[in-house]
């Protein structure tokens, strides 16, 4: 189990690095990371983390690094994952750097809960996944595969 453990939290934090920086991932790429992660985190166990607090870091800041490091992805339409330009009015607007920025919060938070408790990590992961982030991996993969 230990080395599942580890092979999961390695995952979490290449997604999380290619989040932040890049890394020369295209955006296709980053739609397969984000998949296979998500296809992982269903496979564990839901518990709910013990941690009375979880460490967060400010959303308009790590929206900025991830702008920053994610310059094509905008404004999408849900339904078919294209851009949306000026002209477009779907019934529903996706907005591709929240769903990225959002992510990047909940993977933070496994990857600082790991420092003092993987078990708990394990457990945030699926519930933050159940509960928030894997509705916009969902939403935004098909944006990203849209762009390449």
């Amino acid at each position: 189990m230990e080395l599942e453990t580890a092979v999961m939290l390695a995952h979490v934090r290449r997604v999380h690095v290619a989040l932040l920086e890049r890394e020369g991932c295209t955006p296709g790429e980053l739609a397969d990371l984000l998949s296979d992660l998500r296809r992982e985190v269903q496979a564990l166990p839901f518990n709910i983390p013990d941690a009375d607090t979880l460490p967060r870091e400010e959303y308009r800041d790590l929206r900025a690094r991830i702008a920053q490091a994610w310059p094509e992805p905008g404004f999408y339409d849900p339904a078919t994952g294209r851009a949306l330009s000026h002209c477009d009015l779907p019934a529903e607007i996706g907005d591709a750097l929240d769903d990225l920025t959002d992510l990047a919060l909940d993977l933070r938070t496994a990857l600082a809960l790991a420092d003092t408790d993987e078990a708990d990590a394990l457990a945030w992961l699926r519930f933050s996944h159940d509960s928030h982030w894997g509705d916009h991996v969902q939403d935004v993969t098909p944006h990203l595969r849209w762009l390449g």
